[in-house]
C-alpha cells in the first residue's frame, strides 16, 4: 500500500502565510530563511546532525508508539527521516520555501509518518490545547523573534504528561567563544538567528511553570556547542484541581 501523503503545505484558515510574516517582529527571519532554503541542507546538515539525531530520539522515546509529535521550525525537514515510522508527525515553519523543500523530502523518502506540513507562526499555533504528546523545537529558539511566546504556545498544545524537547545553541558564559558570538550578533538579522542567545530565556521561562520539570539536559557535539533539553509537563491530579478550585 502506498504511504499516506502529508497534508499539502497550507496556512491555517485564520492565519494566511503572508499575514504570519507580517505578524513577526520584522520580516528578517522569513526573508533570511527564504535565502537559506536552496543551500540549507548543504550547510546545516552534517554539523548539526548529532544534535538532530539526539533530539529526534528523545522526542520519539517521549512520544512512544503512535504518539503525536509537533516539529516546530521543521525547515527543510532534516529531522523527519530521523523520526520512527510508528509516530505521527506534524511540521510547521514560517518559511514557505523551506516547507516546499520539506514536502519534497517527504515525497522522495516516502515518510508516511509525516501527516501534515503547514506554514504557521510558532508564537500563534493554530491547534487546540493538549493535542500533542511531544513538541520538538530543533535549533529554533534563537531564530524566532519571541521565544517566550513560542514556548508558551508549545506548552499549551502539549497534553499533560507530554514533553517539550528543545535543541539549541546557547551563548557561552565567557572566553573567546563569547567574544566571537557577540561579534556575530551584529549580523543576526542577515543570518536569521541570534548567535549570542542566552540560556536564561528558556531557563527563566521554565521557572515560571510549576508544571515543568527538566527531565534531561545534555551538551552535544560538535565541541559541546549545542544543548538538548527535555522538559516534561506534569499531570495535574483531580485532587490538585479541586484544591486549586477551593482556594479560588
Amino acid at each position: 500500500m502506498a504511504p499516506r501523503r502529508p497534508t499539502p503545505i497550507q496556512g491555517p484558515p485564520s492565519l494566511k502565510p503572508v499575514d504570519v510574516t507580517q505578524e513577526y517582529a520584522g520580516h528578517h527571519t522569513e526573508a533570511a530563511y527564504g535565502r537559506w532554503a536552496p543551500v540549507y541542507d548543504l550547510i546545516f546538515d552534517l554539523p548539526f546532525h548529532p544534535g538532530r539525531l539526539a533530539a529526534a530520539r528523545a522526542a520519539a522515546n517521549a512520544a512512544g508508539p503512535e504518539g503525536e509529535i509537533l516539529v516546530i521550525g521543521v525547515g527543510t525537514g532534516l529531522e523527519l527521516s530521523l523520526l520512527p515510522s510508528n509516530v505521527r508527525v506534524t511540521g510547521i515553519d514560517i518559511s514557505g520555501p523551506m516547507l516546499r523543500a520539506a514536502e519534497a523530502r517527504v515525497e522522495r523518502k516516502r515518510l508516511a509518518q509525516v501527516r501534515s506540513l503547514q506554514v504557521m507562526d510558532a508564537g500563534s499555533l493554530n491547534f487546540p490545547d493538549g493535542v500533542f504528546d511531544v513538541a520538538l523545537a530543533p535549533y529554533v529558539m534563537s531564530v524566532i523573534p519571541r521565544p517566550e511566546r513560542a514556548l508558551e504556545e508549545a506548552w499549551r498544545v502539549l497534553r499533560p504528561g507530554g514533553s517539550l524537547v528543545v535543541m539549541n545553541h546557547f551563548a557561552a558564559p565567557g572566553g573567546l567563544r563569547k567574544v566571537i558570538e557577540r561579534k556575530m550578533e551584529t549580523a543576526a538579522s542577515w543570518l536569521g538567528w541570534h548567535p549570542n542567545f542566552p540560556y536564561s530565556v528558556v531557563g527563566d521561562w521554565i521557572k515560571t511553570r510549576p508544571d515543568a520539570r527538566i527531565a534531561q539536559r545534555s551538551e552535544l557535539p560538535p565541541l559541546r556547542l549545542f544543548t538538548l533539553l527535555r522538559i516534561d509537563k506534569a499531570v495535574v491530579s483531580s485532587e490538585e484541581v479541586a484544591f486549586d478550585s477551593d482556594r479560588e
